[in-house]
């Protein structure tokens, strides 16, 4: 389930506020639902007998900075830039240039986090031998990844480039 039928990646946006309206659901939803799932796996097995120990532990590291970075990045979008946004086409609100320069870096962040996810995990790779609930574990980590990274597209691609017309020209 990489692209879904209504995927926003393949429709047209008349503005940035119906952007931000897709996006929670869309691509936040996902996101988090997959983080859950992993979440409760590695809750539930604190050591992965698949894996040497300091690689458990170095997973479980990794996947926690993964999901606080992306709670935390989901929660300034939906209770800051998006209000904002927003708001800046009800009152003519200035949305600095910094917002943007941060959200791409938070997402070079998430890149560099999956990137040692992936490299800890074997390219998510599973051997016929372990578990089931293991490889499902290791499913779910690459689906997380795939929707982080078309969730990044697609702000980068979309939003961004809507965002930064505001900026330059104060309205949409």
């Amino acid at each position: 389930m990489l692209l879904q039928a209504r995927d926003p990646l393949f429709s047209g946006f008349n503005s940035a506020q119906e952007i931000c309206s897709v996006i929670p659901t869309d691509y936040h939803a996902p996101v988090l639902k997959s983080c859950t799932v992993i979440n409760h796996y590695l809750q539930n097995h604190a050591s992965i007998s698949e894996l040497p120990e300091s690689v458990t532990e170095l997973v479980q590291l990794v996947f926690q900075r993964i999901e606080d970075e992306l709670i935390h990045t989901f929660r300034k979008e939906t209770g800051i830039l998006f209000p904002c946004i927003h708001q800046q086409h009800v009152q003519s609100a200035h949305l600095q240039p910094k917002v943007i320069e941060t959200m791409i870096s938070v997402h070079q962040v998430l890149i560099a986090l999956f990137r040692k996810l992936r490299e800890l995990m074997n390219h998510y790779i599973a051997k016929p031998d372990w578990s089931k609930e293991f490889k499902d574990c290791i499913h779910e980590m690459f689906l997380l990844e795939t929707y982080v990274f078309r969730w990044i597209q697609f702000e980068q691609s979309v939003l961004y480039p809507q965002l930064i017309r505001i900026i330059k020209t104060g309205k949409e």
